[in-house]
């Protein structure tokens, strides 16, 4: 939230419409406060932009307003590690990021953020009359460009219940989409906030609100939002004087409570509905003697719906210090219930009975980093719960990070979002053509998050003059349990255990190591408002990547992008 100043601003989340779940289920909660400075310091997020937008008055009406616009090229030899056919990645692509909030004396206001051709590709692409159509039927008389962007999609080549039969290819882009759009008012007792607003003001493990230019390596995408209702307040300070009150938002004890609405299918039927309620504390403490910055966290939401029985708890957790040139943070998140969707839908594979499941998720990170004026040294340590047996007998116990919280720029961002978007796209296809009423198997793509993975990941920054910034990283990641496709696995178990049935996303056995991944970057940045990013990286695969002959080549990324933002 930028541009209402001194406000206090939280959001916390229980992330994702649990019926998009799998394996996965990826529900966690986080809270995060921010006023116009922007949101706390945290140690794996780099400080872009430093400060929010300006806020402009006329009258007694306020203006803040940012814009961003960024193109992106990346090219990725090969993203099929196993096969000779559709090896490669090439894209070059567009993106416009505007944001405004309006408000009234500072304390009732408008806050929208929207992102016009995301993702969509340089030039005149498709087939002319298909679908997509592009604009010249000839392509050496082209003249004006489409609205296409990549996704992975069945080519009309083969069984399309093999992932095999799925690969990159065109879909239609959304000229426009609204990011956010809510209302906010600062009454006497605390703030309410109403409306399409972020999950979190930062990067978390399974939230991340996808402003500015928070990774370390790689790009944000969307970000992370839900429909709420939200009120925050600072309880303590109600008992004390009214000159001695502390309504500052960088110190102290705050408080919040929301009410989610996830999803509202059918208008007359209300056990459709996915609702979800939440609370959480927060404590900042600017100065505490031996270190500064000191921030903790602890929040709760439950999350329901009758239609499945699903019944959620999740509760999660964070601190974050400095301790001289050292800055320190961590979090965690748990989730614990139950659901009988995800069984619902796959036993249409297995004809197996649908039952309550278990759900048993955790993930985590770590960051500990040294600072100095020309340079930084990092360590991070990252874990997400995976899920090595997708019977129905068995919890739910995978997780899955935010798409926009990124590990490295190669292994997790691409190769696996690969194997895990067309083993997904043949799972739809299969519960679909069986007559399923969900769809688990969509959340099979990972779309680049984290998950069912162990890593370690130090880096290295030399900064040699203001304008310039030098990366490097080693990322070493391994399974926690093994590697598979849940849906493939499913329909090859031919007996009591499933354990001789386990394939993994190209076909190949369950594998415990995904590799090591080396990642540069390069910035230069001229005067404030432009940047020049330049950034490689290799991937040496193990054996989660192989398929069924243990073939997994090397990997290679180069990805440039320029960015200009106000």
């Amino acid at each position: 939230m930028t541009g209402v100043a001194s406000k206090v601003t939280i959001a916390v989340q229980f992330c994702r419409h649990y019926r998009d779940g799998v394996r996965a289920l990826p529900i966690s909660i986080v809270l995060l406060l921010t006023s116009a400075p922007g949101v706390a310091a945290e140690p794996w997020a780099d400080p872009d932009p430093a400060e929010p937008p300006s806020r402009y008055e006329i009258g007694a009406v306020g203006v803040a307003a940012d814009a961003e616009y960024r193109s992106m090229y990346t090219f990725i030899n090969p993203i099929s590690l196993s096969s000779e056919e559709r090896r490669n990645f090439n894209v070059l692509e567009h993106r416009a990021r505007f944001g405004t909030v309006i408000d009234y004396d500072e304390a009732v206001s408008i806050d929208m953020s929207i992102d016009v051709l995301d993702g969509v590709l340089w030039g005149d692409n498709g087939t002319f009359g298909g679908d997509p159509s592009s604009d010249a039927g000839v392509q050496v008389s082209t003249k004006d460009p489409n609205i296409v962007k990549p996704c992975i999609r069945y080519d009309g080549v083969g069984d399309p219940l093999q992932a095999s039969s799925y690969g990159y290819g065109l879909c239609e882009a959304d000229v426009v989409k609204v990011r956010r759009l809510f209302g906010q008012v600062t009454t006497p007792i605390g703030v309410l906030r109403v409306g399409r607003q972020p999950v979190s003001m930062g990067m978390t493990v399974q939230v991340a609100k996808g402003d500015g230019r928070k990774n370390r390596f790689g790009v944000a995408y969307e970000g992370d939002y839900v429909d709420r209702i939200l009120f925050a307040t600072k309880p303590l300070e109600a008992f004390k004087p009214e000159g001695a009150r502390n309504t500052s938002d960088k110190e102290g004890l705050i408080t919040a409570l929301l009410y989610d609405r996830w999803a509202s299918d059918t208008a007359h039927v209300w056990r459709d509905d996915v609702h979800q309620v939440g609370g959480a504390l927060r404590f900042l403490e600017p100065d505490f003697g031996f270190g500064e910055e000191l921030e903790t966290q602890l929040n709760y939401v439950y999350r329901w719906n009758k239609q499945y029985g699903t019944k959620v708890s999740s509760v999660s957790g964070r601190a974050i210090a400095r301790f001289g040139d050292f800055h320190i943070g961590g979090g965690m998140e748990a989730n614990i219930g139950s659901t009988r969707e995800v069984s619902a839908a796959y036993a249409v594979v297995t004809n197996d009975p649908i039952v309550d499941q278990d759900i048993m998720q955790f993930g985590a990170r770590g960051v500990v980093r040294f600072d100095q004026p020309m340079w930084t040294a990092y360590m991070e340590v990252d874990y997400a719960s995976g899920d090595g047996d997708p019977q129905n007998r068995t919890p739910l116990s995978a997780v899955t990070f935010s798409y926009d919280t990124n590990v490295g720029l190669l292994l997790f961002e691409h190769i696996v979002r690969y194997q895990s978007a067309r083993a997904s796209a043949a799972g739809v296809e299969i519960i679909r053509q069986l007559g399923a009423e969900t769809f688990p198997a969509e959340r099979v793509h990972t779309r680049g998050g984290f998950t069912n993975a162990l890593a370690l990941f130090p880096q290295f920054d030399l900064r040699p003059h203001e304008t310039l910034l030098f990366r490097l990283g080693a990322l070493f990641a391994w399974a926690p349990e093994p590697v598979v496709d849940p849906v493939a696995s499913l329909q090859a178990n031919d007996g009591a255990t499933i354990e001789d049935d386990l394939v993994n996303f190209v076909g190949g056995p369950p594998g415990d190591f995904y590799g090591i991944e080396l990642d540069g970057r390069f910035q230069w940045r001229f005067v404030e408002h432009f940047a020049l990013d330049l950034e490689g990286a290799v991937l040496f695969p193990g054996d989660a990547l192989q398929d069924v002959n243990g073939d997994a080549v090397n990997s290679y990324l180069t990805q440039a992008r320029a960015t200009m933002f106000f």
